[in-house]
């Protein structure tokens, strides 16, 4: 079943695809904002909690957590964390900072 849509001169094929101009056009989901994460940055993310809840594990969160935190105690913390929040705002939120440089 082929369906062709005037409007937007569009074609469904077999499979299911959208196809345009005979090229298939793929959608990309956006992410969405996690409400959770922000939460943790503002409120605990001095401590590196936020590592936590990302890695959904102990066992790969606690050395950044560790990092984050010691950089809070001599005051460069406080820039990363709200480098953070500004990311995860931006949908662009990484767990590891060395991420963004790469």
């Amino acid at each position: 079943i082929i369906y062709f849509d005037i409007i937007n001169k569009l074609i469904l094929n077999e499979e299911g695809n959208i196809m345009e101009n005979n090229n298939i056009v793929y959608e990309v989901e956006e992410k969405e904002i996690d409400g959770i994460l922000i939460l943790f940055l503002v409120f605990l993310g001095w401590f590196g909690i936020d590592k936590f809840y990302v890695t959904k594990s102990f066992k790969k969160g606690w050395k950044l957590a560790l990092v984050k935190f010691l950089y809070s105690v001599i005051g460069l913390g406080l820039l990363w964390n709200i480098f953070d929040i500004i990311q995860a705002l931006r949908k662009k939120y990484e767990v590891d900072f060395r991420d963004y440089f790469r």
